[in-house]
């Protein structure tokens, strides 16, 4: 019975990437190389796709094999686990970028992408770019796993190619059609407190924060333009708002017309993601539902606007 819906499942996710005149047994013979008779075997439920035919499908056709799954299992979501790993914390880190790069890139000429997400922390397509900032989120993170070698900050070396995939991720995010930013009014105030544990307990020096203020001080200073335009700097729609409620964690979703992905902020700098629909729903319903509780502060609320950007840098200076 479960062989069969998944079954069932996949064929009806490869019949809604075909076009009116795409035949399906003649599509599914170019990406298995199997002949007719099996494909039509597999399409009448005799024979059930194997394991690897699954994969193969949606790697070539762009299939989502949770999105399958959570049809045939209607109470469960699929996630992906995007963890760094521990024995090769930038190699993996890197991965996750890159993969998180080319999917945007892929959404880039689409007029109906869409980027929402309620924030207690600093959203990496703002900081990322910013070589001290980011460098002190993995540093904060390694210290953390005790078993990573992390020393003092200004020790930790990291390799250029990471630098060069956060500002290539930073970039793509710039072509999104639509973004929906909903800040805990307290983003700034977090990282400040652990800046200053940091520099207590003497792993970052006074040479090092003063850099870091300097880079969150520009920081504010784009976050301010970017709500007195309410633009990117490729001219897409950005839309912000600062939340009177406090957020217990960071969710976001990235929609398009062959995407919809539910992203959850763990340890630190991870996510889990899924593109099971329920989940889409749900999360993207609960961060529009923030609105409520919060001031937009881009292309309108000056006043408010004003205030919040004299707070944060009045935040920074405390450091």
């Amino acid at each position: 019975m479960i062989t069969s819906e998944l079954n069932t499942g996949l064929i009806d996710a490869v019949r809604e990437k075909l076009s009116p005149k795409e035949n399906i047994a003649n599509l599914l013979m170019d990406t298995l190389f199997i002949g007719k008779e099996a494909i039509y075997r597999r399409l009448r439920g005799e024979v059930p796709f194997t394991l690897e035919e699954a994969a193969l499908i949606s790697r070539k056709l762009g299939v989502s094999l949770d999105k399958i799954v959570g049809v045939s299992f209607s109470a469960n979501a699929v996630f992906d686990m995007n963890v760094v790993n521990h024995n090769d914390p930038f190699e993996t880190y890197y991965t996750i970028l890159n993969k998180y790069t080319k999917l945007l890139y892929t959404m880039r000429d689409d007029p109906t992408s869409t980027l929402g997400t309620s924030s207690n922390v600093i959203p990496q397509t703002l900081y990322l770019k910013y070589d001290i900032l980011s460098k002190f989120r993995l540093f904060k993170w390694m210290y953390q796993n005790m078993h990573i070698q992390c020393k003092h900050f200004e020790e930790m070396e990291i390799p250029k190619k990471i630098y060069d995939i956060q500002k290539d991720f930073v970039a793509t995010t710039q072509h999104i059609h639509s973004t929906d930013y909903i800040w805990d009014n307290m983003i700034f105030h977090h990282l400040i407190n652990d800046l200053q544990y940091f520099s207590d307990i003497h792993l970052i020096s006074d040479k090092e924060k003063l850099h870091i203020k300097d880079e969150l001080h520009q920081l504010v200073n784009e976050l301010e333009e970017l709500a007195i335009t309410g633009k990117t700097e490729a001219g897409n729609d950005i839309h912000i708002y600062v939340s009177h409620i406090n957020f217990e964690a960071t969710y976001s979703y990235l929609e398009s017309n062959s995407l919809q992905l539910s992203m959850i902020r763990v340890y630190s700098i991870n996510s889990i993601t899924t593109q099971d629909c329920e989940m889409f729903l749900s999360l993207k319903e609960w961060i529009q539902s923030l609105k409520k509780f919060s001031t937009l502060i881009s292309e309108s609320g000056e006043m408010q606007r004003i205030q919040f950007f004299k707070q944060q840098r009045e935040i920074i200076n405390i450091l």
